[in-house]
């Protein structure tokens, strides 16, 4: 019947200590609550009822970061006893108010809050970085790194670009105690010469969007193509650009395949576009389904959310009480429907006798955050599709039994908009990109005569190095262009600017005796990847 692959891809920005409401830390806390508690809950039960499932998740190595920070453990612990304690207050609440189908929902909150806070701490002794790797040990989840901060590759420099992909993947390997061979590309941005740096990295495959695809490509970027070309590919050496030139630009690409790029030995998954938008596809996906939870409504007391999604047409104020119970039903008749769809579409013959492969990624922040049901959904949709006749595997088990045969030359873009750069780089975020290539020079100034022998001048160096790949954050522009919360990613941007030259500065020319206090200011600031140094810059 041929094999699915289901990935999954979680990333929160940097942003431990740098706010709370409406952006800012809370944003882990919300996820956590939200989608990495329930969604490990599910798995592992899974996992104990010997249900045969696979599943591919990305762990971005900042997020790792900051779910392993104890700051944040400890925070995320008070806002789940925040969410416990208003529920408790609306039970009262409505109770006395006389309104018993919210008194119900609100203790439906209570109850559910409380088992995650019990598996919070004793299931998973407030680990959950330890929580994903045990099932990645067991092999019922393959996990997938990514740049160090998702950081757009193909606009980055290229000594960037490769001390993103180094210390993303040595983030992964410390915390997770695992070496991961997948990633996830921040953005699924791609640029030729990219798979040189992820092949010199360990990286043997990643997932693409269906439009870079020879056949399936549209334009290859109004960005790209004002600037001439990618980063990437102007310094690539010579040999990698003739590699990918000369590679067969192919007009007949299966989808149900994967492909190795250009000249190299990195192998593209596709996702399976009409598949997948049975999920995320705006109008006809399956969250907005009128017997869903409403996710923008919230109640103006303790912040639940009551009612349910009625139809998109209506107004905030017009949606209809929720019912678990029939937002239960519709979850059942979604999955049915989608492991039917997976189903039929691996169905068709195919000519050589290969195994067709259907990739199928989300956003993990999708499931029970965005789309409360989600989780639920996927619990279903991993159970009944593990006794459907289809093959369920991760990337690492499908390519070790099915290497490709062929090759293909992507177009350079990513997921977003028009699939070139233009949501990243454009007249409101150039200056961002600007500063970027400012920094870049600097570090590359500090390399050239780094401090040596000088324990506190090391710090600051490194400290240096980190606020750089903080700057490089995918999420500042995207934020920007988008004005979800466009002055925040402003501030977050120049803080991080700001500090790189102070800790520049330091290095250059800091005193234990009198600098000590900025220093550790700076660190206690910013402090993921502790073994960072300026030997990871390099071209």
């Amino acid at each position: 019947m041929g094999t699915f692959v289901l990935a999954l891809h979680s990333h929160l920005p940097y942003c431990r200590g740098a706010g709370r409401w409406p952006h800012g830390e809370e944003w882990i806390h919300e996820a956590v609550l939200g989608t990495y508690l329930p969604l490990l809950v599910l798995l592992h039960d899974l996992r104990e009822a010997g249900v045969r499932y696979r599943l591919v998740i990305g762990l971005t190595p900042v997020l790792l970061e900051q779910l392993a920070d104890h700051d944040v453990d400890v925070r995320n612990l008070e806002y789940i006893d925040d969410q416990v304690h208003r529920a408790e207050k609306d039970v009262r609440r409505f109770i006395d108010a006389d309104d018993t189908g919210r008194a119900a929902l609100a203790d439906f909150y209570l109850a559910s809050y409380r088992r995650l806070r019990d598996a919070y701490v004793h299931r998973f002794g407030r680990d959950l970085v330890g929580a994903f790797a045990d099932l990645a040990r067991s092999g019922h989840v393959e996990i997938l790194t990514s740049a160090a901060t998702h950081g757009y590759l193909p606009l980055l420099d290229r000594a960037s670009v490769r001390a993103q992909l180094r210390i993303g993947r040595r983030s992964s390997r410390r915390l997770l105690g695992l070496e991961p061979t997948g990633i996830w590309l921040p953005e699924c941005a791609y640029a030729p010469g990219l798979e040189f740096a992820l092949e010199e990295n360990g990286i043997t495959h990643f997932f693409t969007d269906a439009a870079l695809l020879p056949g399936h490509a549209r334009a290859a970027g109004e960005i790209a193509r004002r600037r001439g070309q990618s980063e990437l590919r102007r310094h690539a050496p010579h040999e990698a650009r003739v590699a990918v030139a000369s590679a067969p630009t192919r007009t007949d690409v299966d989808l149900l395949r994967p492909y190795y790029v250009g000249d190299s030995d990195v192998v593209a998954i596709a996702r399976h576009d009409r598949v997948s938008g049975q999920v995320w596809s705006a109008m006809m996906g399956y969250p907005g389904d009128p017997q869903y939870r409403a996710f923008h409504r919230k109640d103006d007391r303790s912040g639940l959310r009551y009612w349910r999604v009625t139809s998109v047409q209506l107004g905030l104020g017009d949606k209809d009480l929720y019912s678990p119970g029939r937002a239960g039903e519709r979850v059942r008749e979604h999955a049915s429907h989608f492991v039917q769809v997976v189903h039929d579409e691996l169905a068709r013959p195919d000519a050589d006798g290969r195994d067709p492969l259907l990739a199928v990624t989300f956003d993990s922040e999708l499931f029970g955050h965005w789309w409360f049901e989600g989780v639920d959904w996927l619990g279903l949709v991993l159970r009944q599709m593990s006794e459907s006749g289809v093959r369920v595997a991760t990337a690492a088990e499908y390519l070790e039994g099915e290497p490709p045969r062929e090759r293909v030359a992507l177009a350079e873009g990513s997921w977003g908009k028009n699939n070139d750069h233009s949501t990243w780089r454009n007249d409101a975020t150039a200056w961002m990109w600007d500063e970027l290539e400012r920094l870049a020079r600097e570090l590359d100034q500090l390399r050239a005569s780094p401090p040596r022998d000088d324990p506190f001048r090391e710090r600051a160096a490194r400290q240096a190095m980190r606020e750089l790949l903080l700057a490089e954050s995918s999420d500042w522009p995207f934020l920007v262009t988008t004005g979800q919360a466009a002055d925040y990613a402003v501030e977050r941007f120049r803080a991080h600017v700001q500090r790189f030259r102070r800790a520049v500065a330091l290095a250059r020319s800091g005193d234990a005796t009198e600098d000590e206090v900025e220093l550790r200011s700076l660190e206690r600031a910013d402090n993921p990847f502790p073994d960072v140094s300026l030997a990871d810059y390099r071209g």
